[in-house]
């Protein structure tokens, strides 16, 4: 049950990003939340993985996306 703790922790910490208007914060929240996804997704269940998988795909190409808007 852990992997379900390091994953919400780290989409929460996207969710956070997003808000934060400072790049700083924007940059150290964004490394942070890719450590404990990807710990996350190392302690997920094999048959849960592909679930998680397109759902972290999902909520990091969003922050991507909004990195390329701001030039």
């Amino acid at each position: 049950m852990s992997w379900l703790i390091f994953l919400l922790i780290g989409l929460i910490l996207i969710w956070i990003g997003l808000k934060v208007s400072e790049e700083v914060v924007q940059l150290s929240t964004a490394i942070t939340a890719a450590i404990l996804l990807v710990w996350g997704l190392v302690l997920t269940p094999q048959s849960l993985l592909l679930l998680i998988e397109i759902i972290t795909i999902l909520a990091v190409f969003r922050i991507c996306m909004r990195c390329c808007e701001c030039d």
